[in-house]
């Protein structure tokens, strides 16, 4: 992937992150119509798995079946493409095709098959210790779906103090850190124990209005919302 195309990618990044998702699926089209054309595989795997976390962010919406189905379908495609060319992309591209896979499955309610694709990526990932927690998180977040709540929680607050390992003045950091507080408040309010839920979602949502992380923000209000009335039903 060439440094044009790597900047063409970034700003698609760059305008989902900030809800403009119309203008990012416009750009992840365009960049992946040229990908295509030029056998640019990483790029690829990049739009396809961009568009993927597009139409995640519009799930419960109003219309979550069919932005369930269209996150899998892009998903896949961003998995297919790099299991394909294995021998083309380098093992960074591999780990994220892996995880993007992994989360369109934990979107469409395949908890544990989604597991396989998230250890896969850690496992292949030259990642640092940061952005590996973030990986780690959701593990751990499955495994306490799937019913292995101890090990789960384990394995969340470990993501969260590896994480704490970066720099936590970039906005990714903040964003896996945010994402393992609102997972460590809802397994509290799962175990009973709401005050405890309330702190963490409340740092939560501190931190994202302070680092303007407006999709976390929104996520942890949800939250809130849910404890404060004594909802327990929590999305992915």
């Amino acid at each position: 992937m060439n440094k044009e195309m790597e900047e063409r990618l970034a700003k698609a990044n760059t305008l989902r992150e900030e809800e403009k998702y119309g203008d990012s699926a416009k750009e992840y089209t365009e960049a992946l119509l040229d990908c295509v054309k030029l056998s640019d595989f990483e790029g690829m795997v990049h739009a396809l798995g961009g568009m993927s976390l597009v139409f995640k962010h519009q799930i419960g919406k109003g219309e979550s079946e069919i932005f369930k189905r269209l996150t899998l379908a892009y998903a896949h495609e961003s998995y297919k493409v790099a299991e394909e060319n294995k021998d083309k992309v380098n093992p960074y591209i591999l780990s994220i095709a892996y995880r993007v896979y992994g989360d369109g499955l934990l979107m469409s309610g395949k908890t544990e098959e989604s597991l396989k694709y998230f250890e896969d990526s850690l496992a292949t990932t030259p990642a640092d210790r940061c952005e590996k927690g973030n990986l780690k998180a959701h593990i751990g977040g499955i495994k306490y779906k799937l019913g292995q709540k101890e090990q789960g929680l384990k394995e969340i607050r470990e993501a969260l103090a590896d994480i704490r390992t970066g720099n936590m003045s970039q906005y990714a950091p903040r964003v896996w850190e945010t994402g393992c507080l609102n997972k460590l408040a809802i397994a509290s309010v799962f175990d009973g124990k709401k005050e405890e839920a309330l702190a963490l979602i409340n740092e939560s949502i501190e931190i994202a209005k302070t680092h303007n992380l407006s999709i976390r923000l929104r996520e942890a209000e949800e939250i809130l919302e849910k404890i404060n009335t004594g909802r327990t039903d929590f999305g992915v």
